[in-house]
């Protein structure tokens, strides 16, 4: 043979061989970084369940998701917690999602769930509990003429059940309120409230919750008309005196009138009221979540103030925005980085990097004597829980502790009779089940 050749084969066979060394030398470079510790965390968790889910290849994703980097569930920093998942096969699938999106209500010993196409389902409580991984959960339909592509979000109150969600007709989408007498058999839907105001975009919020407003009873409505992130973010509807959107609403019951409660507000996704105090968790946009103390006819600074920044080229090239530069070539913030010096109302706390705030909730006393005074935010892009707790006059967070759950959370739910938390989770279409062991 060639001498040249065998010479080329030579040289080819060493680059290869050169190449070989350099890959194995990385590999176990990064093999012993990430786990050059693994002897200390066994000392750590001596538990051998623990030092299972750790090390497993299931738990992968896991870590790239979780920052809670003290203690897995079940252990949180002072009680220990109990999760159970539970697949509700019975929802149907959705064409018009990736998700199985539902919405959760706790009554006595039942569990109502209702999905975002506006079907009604009731499952009892002895069943949940009785549930084995060789089961399926049974789950009694209930009829409605609700007739809804995208359900919002659920409310119960004084034994009527509130929906509000989208209609479309020639291309005018409308936020709507509508509400029926409990029951299992039939639920007579009529109207409660309907924007006259046509949303160009796509529309969320739709959270509701009971308020007194100056001797008035009615509802609370958070009214939301976002523009999709790949052509901006940005609409100057919540800060437009002649649009509802960018708005939380207040419906009275008896004359169905709205009024506008506040406004400057970009995706409230959590809603809570008690008393005179209302809690709104918002949806910033790339970053800037908020948790926020609502008061009437307050503004709240949208599209003008965010912690948060607008979604740039760098993360989305298709959009027309993106990113603002100086003449020094110096990025530019988006938005004003603080509330008070426009005269709008500050959050109480602002998530940077953003969680994909969801729901807000109080958790009962009775729960835990170490959880006293608590709320629960939950999280969709964060796959989390988080335990709050605010001061006694609700204008900041006195502590915040994750909770990983591994998986997004839409809806959160308190059942008195379960003494449980109940989540929506709806990437995998499962009910959780958190209780203390």
């Amino acid at each position: 043979m060639n001498k040249k050749i065998l010479f080329l084969l030579f040289l080819i066979n060493k680059i290869i061989l050169i190449l070989l060394f350099f890959v194995l030398v990385a590999f176990f470079s990064v093999h012993f970084n990430i786990f050059g510790f693994k002897d200390q965390i066994y000392q750590k968790y001596p538990n051998l369940e623990l030092r299972k889910k750790l090390f497993s290849k299931k738990s992968v994703m896991e870590k790239i998701y979780n920052d809670y980097n003290v203690m897995f569930l079940p252990n949180t920093q002072f009680i220990r917690l109990d999760l159970k998942k539970i697949k509700l096969n019975f929802l149907p699938e959705n064409k018009n999602s990736w998700f199985k999106t539902f919405y959760i209500e706790a009554i006595k010993d039942k569990i109502w769930i209702i999905d975002m196409q506006g079907n009604f389902f009731e499952i009892k409580i002895d069943d949940v509990k009785n549930i084995n991984n060789k089961k399926n959960l049974e789950a009694k339909t209930i009829t409605s003429n609700l007739n809804t592509k995208k359900v919002l979000d659920s409310f119960i109150h004084n034994k009527n059940i509130y929906i509000s969600y989208v209609t479309e007709k020639n291309n005018c989408k409308t936020l709507q309120i509508s509400f029926a007498k409990m029951s299992v058999d039939y639920l007579d839907f009529k109207n409660f409230f309907t924007s006259e105001e046509c949303g160009e975009h796509d529309m969320y919020g739709g959270k509701m919750q009971f308020f007194e407003h100056k001797e008035v009873e009615g509802l609370l409505l958070t009214a939301v008309d976002v523009p999709p992130h790949l052509v901006g973010n940005v609409n100057d509807k919540p800060q437009n005196d002649k649009s509802i959107f960018g708005k939380i609403l207040f419906i009275d019951f008896e004359k169905k009138n709205h009024i506008v409660f506040s406004r400057g507000h970009r995706n409230p996704s959590g809603l809570y009221s008690e008393n005179n105090l209302i809690l709104s968790t918002e949806h910033g946009p790339w970053s800037g979540d908020e948790i926020n103390k609502i008061i009437f006819n307050k503004n709240y600074g949208w599209p003008i103030s965010s912690y948060g920044e607008r979604y740039g080229e760098e993360l989305y090239p298709l959009s027309t925005y993106g990113e603002k530069f100086s003449e020094k070539g110096n990025l530019t913030p988006t938005y004003h980085k603080n509330h008070y010096s426009l005269d709008f109302e500050e959050p109480i706390f602002s998530f940077v990097p953003a969680l994909g705030i969801s729901e807000i909730i109080k958790l009962p006393n009775n729960f835990s004597n170490f959880w006293i005074d608590n709320f629960i935010i939950s999280s969709l892009w964060g796959q989390s829980l988080h335990r709050i707790k605010f001061d006694e006059n609700y204008n900041k967070v006195i502590l915040n502790e994750k909770i990983f759950i591994g998986g997004r959370i839409r809806d959160l739910e308190y059942h008195n009779k379960m003494n449980a938390i109940l989540l929506s989770l709806e990437q995998t279409g499962e009910l959780g089940i958190i209780t203390k062991e």
